[in-house]
């Protein structure tokens, strides 16, 4: 057959009416239809290899199937790969398929969500209030740690707060911090700074030294010189990831220096190349499967029947639920 297989011809292969096809095909249970007549129409949309229209489903339900993620306008790392994956798993249990879309600066969710009409919205990037409040006021589910949060330095998952802790504890007194300092990171490197600035004042530690880095060889050297010719040298760097730790690294060997002797250096996210540095690289490993299943539950928690399709229960409440963030986790190698 040439044409697209529709719902009459599964109704006709099956010897049943059209809305017998669509009750049993979408799962409705409210309806008096026997087993064997369910079967029959199963069989037949099999035997014709029949796809529902997505176009159509979606002009029915008055939304899709899918739920839009907006990803923070920075390059994918792997930890935010990591919560895409987790979430996708997890709505797929559910059947709903989730589309990932980078937000860019000057916003947009509002109109994107409109075009998209999604099932659900998980926001792994804040939003202006306004924005946040007309999308909840549409009815749509949304995942965001944005309002759940109490402390707002809850967003950096406790990564700074766990590297100054480390590093403070092996006797680093003056600690240097370096960023990315692209406009794509910008509100992630506003809640880390933020964090280690509070965690060093806790710890009656002077001011972090802040120094921007771009993944470049000689910039690396030139932050790695300030770090430790400055009038008060740095002994020990936070980086903002474990790319940037590998960069500080790589400016420690350009001064025939090396960590943790002459700075003791740590990553975050623990990505499978830190074991293999030169040394091997103390990082934080942050929990993001757990995270991103914990966006996917929050926003199957909301839509029907917990699942979006009324096909299938709730997802089991668990730990993500809890209102607690997933914990990080400190990896001890060589280089701190």
């Amino acid at each position: 057959m040439d044409r697209r297989v529709t719902s009459s011809d599964v109704a006709q292969a099956a010897g049943v009416s059209r809305a017998t096809v669509s009750y049993v095909l979408n799962g409705n249970t409210g309806q008096s239809i026997s087993a064997a007549t369910r079967d029959r129409v199963l069989a037949a949309a099999r035997a014709l290899g029949y796809t529902p229209s997505t176009a159509a489903r979606t002009l029915r339900r008055g939304r899709s199937d899918l739920v839009l993620m907006l990803l923070p306008p920075e390059p994918l790392g792997r930890a935010l790969a990591m919560i895409i994956d987790a979430a996708s798993e997890q709505l797929e249990r559910h059947g709903l398929r989730l589309i990932a879309h980078r937000l860019p600066a000057q916003g947009g969710a509002v109109s994107l969500v409109h075009s998209l009409t999604p099932a659900g919205l998980i926001l792994t990037t804040p939003l202006e209030e306004a924005e946040l409040a007309a999308l909840r006021s549409s009815g749509l589910p949304v995942a965001s740690l944005q309002e759940t949060l109490s402390d707002p330095l809850d967003p950096d998952l406790g990564i700074g707060a766990l590297q100054v802790q480390y590093l403070a504890a092996a006797g680093h007194q003056r600690i240097g911090v370096a960023v990315p300092p692209e406009a794509g990171y910008a509100w992630r490197v506003q809640i880390r700074l933020a964090a280690i600035t509070d965690a060093c004042a806790r710890l009656r530690l002077p001011p972090p030294v802040i120094e921007p880095l771009r993944l470049d060889a000689g910039e690396a050297a030139a932050v790695v010189g300030r770090f430790l010719d400055g009038p008060a040298p740095v002994t020990a760097a936070c980086a903002f990831d474990d790319d940037h730790a590998f960069a500080l690294l790589a400016g420690l060997a350009a001064h025939g220096r090396q960590a943790p002797r002459d700075l003791a250096v740590i990553g975050a996210e623990d990505v499978p190349l830190a074991s293999l540095a030169l040394p091997p690289l103390t990082t934080v490993r942050v929990d993001s499967a757990t995270l991103g299943e914990r966006f996917a539950r929050m926003v199957l928690a909301q839509t029907v029947d917990g699942d979006g399709t009324g096909n299938s229960p709730a997802p089991e409440a668990g730990p993500a639920e809890s209102g607690t963030l997933p914990p990080v986790t400190l990896i001890r190698r060589a280089s701190a």
